[in-house]
């Protein structure tokens, strides 16, 4: 009862999240437990998960952030935007293997803010504590987005920022996606998991991957091959689709379009 009470006054505001939020994947029990579990730390002050958890006081402060519900590789860029959108955070490394994000503080920072923000991202704040620096494990923040993906299908990556001729990589019997993507970019590692998906039924497709290595946009659009083939283009993902025998059938950023294309063509018999 004791708890229940010194909780209660919180619990406003976990209602109001639950009602104006929603994430696809994300459990409302684990966004319930997670707002329980805030509103008690912070009437619970012997309860909170580190003595520092509250405040990081002055610019420069590393913190260690033990973060719940990254179970896919994108999830890295989410919970970086997550934690760099707090007052006060000056940048984030997150290692979705290990779990943890690394925050390096340029003012005072709220422990409650943090949380609210991975909250709303779709993940749940676990433990907060300071170091003196970040771990070497995770001072790489972004793996590329095909890297671990692919085994036993028809992926290569012909690419990492450099300058390459996709003409010499389209493969002459099969379907080819040239795909341009980027470590940071969060929607590449969710079309690489639906091509991925896709490539596991349909072996007439092969994926050509373009990455521009970095760990933020503008080192990654520096790369010599962005001059080369992406200079009027928006941005990443970006995808050059290839019929069997070389003809160009697609070019955009819709991975859904990608595979309605390929569909498409693939009834038709190969005609335009």
């Amino acid at each position: 009862m004791l708890l229940w009470a010194a909780c209660s006054a919180n619990l406003a505001r976990l209602f109001e999240v639950l009602q104006t939020f929603t994430t696809p994947g994300v459990h409302p029990a684990l966004l319930c437990a997670a707002l329980l579990l805030g509103a008690c730390w912070a009437s619970e002050g012997s309860a909170a998960p580190s003595a520092t958890a509250e405040t990081a006081k002055a610019s420069g402060s590393v913190l260690l952030v033990e973060v719940s519900g990254m179970t896919c590789v994108g999830c890295a860029s989410k919970v970086r935007s997550a934690l760099e959108s707090v007052p006060g955070v000056a940048s984030a490394l997150v290692s979705t293997h290990k779990g943890v994000a690394c925050v390096k503080t340029e003012a005072s920072v709220s422990s409650s803010a943090m949380g609210e923000a991975l909250l709303a991202a779709g993940y749940a704040l676990v433990r907060l504590d300071s170091t003196e620096r970040c771990p070497e494990d995770i001072k790489v923040a972004f793996a590329d987005p095909w890297d671990h993906r692919g085994q036993g299908l028809d992926v290569v990556t012909i690419s990492r920022g450099e300058e390459v001729e996709l003409d010499q990589h389209i493969v002459a019997d099969k379907y080819t996606v040239i795909d341009f993507g980027a470590p940071w970019c969060s929607p590449c590692h969710d079309a690489a998991e639906t091509l991925q998906e896709y490539l596991t039924s349909h072996p007439d497709v092969a994926i050509r991957a373009v990455s521009l290595d970095g760990q933020d946009p503008e080192t990654s659009y520096n790369q010599p091959v962005v001059g080369q083939h992406l200079a009027y283009v928006k941005g990443v993902p970006w995808f050059l689709v290839h019929a069997p025998g070389g003809k160009l059938i697609y070019k955009g950023m819709d991975v859904k379009r990608v595979l309605s294309v390929i569909e498409r063509h693939r009834k038709r018999g190969g005609q335009p």
